[in-house]
């Protein structure tokens, strides 16, 4: 309106002043009464521009409201995804642990096991000590025994050699006796009337003197061999005696050997058992081992895919942070835009 008022203001200016100076004053002074209607105009078109920004600002922060919406529905079903996702992780989380408990607690009856095992063999070992020991002493006793068996034997042939030696030195005094008698005999079968006193003298003298030989060679073998053979028969005796025993006491000792020495073999055959548990418990212990670290490997590569999870999560929570921090500095700045709008409503209210 203002600039159609312009424009019927100049033609009826131009009439005056062609008519007088008069209109011209009049068209001057209607001139400066139209300044404050361009202002005003000017002004209505800046409140056109500033309406039609805030419009826009406004379908644009209608926009970003949708945005945030989206993204926090975005973020609400990624969350509830990853909870989805993260519950059977955590039940093989919590499954694992249970299994390590378990091969905790099994590790522990094995090691409980074993300590028992390694007393039992301690056990079987110190037995088996005093069962060797014993053995030990069993075989000194029977060398001992084949000792003095020994000993006999070689006394027993000294006994024969000097009972030989007797026996030849019996024979020789035999013999000589014989010889002497039949040379007695001999001169006594010579005939009567040669005979004389003389002869009979000779017979009675050397029959006494064969008798004195005889009762002198006996008493010199009695001094002499009697008590040899007294200590020979004392000493058969007495190892006739000791041999008996020997034979008893080995004897005695082959008994006691024989469940000594099936003890030892059951020893053997205990302690062999034993190691043979010993090496399965161990060879099971090792395969649990490898077992449980497998699980772990797997748990810890779970976690550390669950780990980048979070970190990609907490990523785009951050960017959505960023983004309604953003958001919320727009929301300002469309709030003081308002602020200014209706500061210029009330402008206007007030200038109408």
């Amino acid at each position: 309106m203002s600039g159609s008022e312009q424009e019927d203001a100049g033609p009826e200016g131009e009439g005056e002043a062609e008519s007088g100076g008069e209109k011209e004053a009049e068209a001057g002074t209607q001139g400066d009464q139209m300044m404050p209607d361009d202002g005003v105009y000017l002004q209505l078109t800046e409140e056109e521009d500033g309406d039609s920004g805030l419009e826009d600002l406004g379908e644009r922060f209608e926009l970003c409201i949708q945005t945030v919406e989206e993204l926090e529905q975005k973020r609400d079903n990624l969350i509830q995804e990853i909870t989805v996702l993260l519950e059977p992780k955590l039940e093989d989380i919590r499954g694992a642990h249970e299994d390590i408990e378990k091969a905790y607690r099994l590790q522990a009856q094995v090691v409980l096991e074993r300590d028992s095992l390694r007393q039992e063999i301690r056990a079987v070992k110190r037995k088996l000590f005093q069962v060797t020991r014993e053995y030990v002493a069993c075989q000194y006793q029977l060398e001992n025994s084949r000792h003095d068996v020994a000993q006999f034997q070689v006394s027993k042939e000294e006994m024969q050699s000097m009972v030989t030696q007797l026996s030849e030195e019996l024979s020789s005094v035999r013999d000589t006796c014989a010889q002497r008698k039949q040379a007695l005999l001999q001169r006594l079968e010579v005939p009567q009337n040669q005979r004389g006193s003389r002869y009979l003298q000779e017979s009675r003298r050397l029959s006494m003197e064969f008798e004195n030989f005889m009762l002198e060679n006996r008493h010199v073998l009695e001094a002499e061999y009697e008590p040899v053979f007294v200590r020979l028969l004392e000493r058969r005796a007495a190892t006739a005696k000791d041999l008996q025993q020997t034979r008893e006491e080995v004897n005695r000792l082959k008994e006691a050997l024989r469940p000594l020495q099936a003890e030892v073999s059951e020893l053997h055959m205990h302690n062999w058992r034993l190691e043979q548990r010993i090496m399965l418990k161990k060879r099971k212990r090792d395969e649990e081992v490898l077992q449980l670290r497998e699980q772990v490997e797997g748990m810890e590569n779970s976690i550390r895919e669950m780990k980048i999870g979070v970190q990609l999560q907490e990523r785009k929570n951050k960017e959505l942070e960023q983004l309604r921090s953003g958001l919320a500095h727009e929301l300002s700045i469309y709030k003081g835009c308002l602020e200014i709008y209706g500061q210029l409503c009330t402008a206007k209210d007030k200038t109408e």
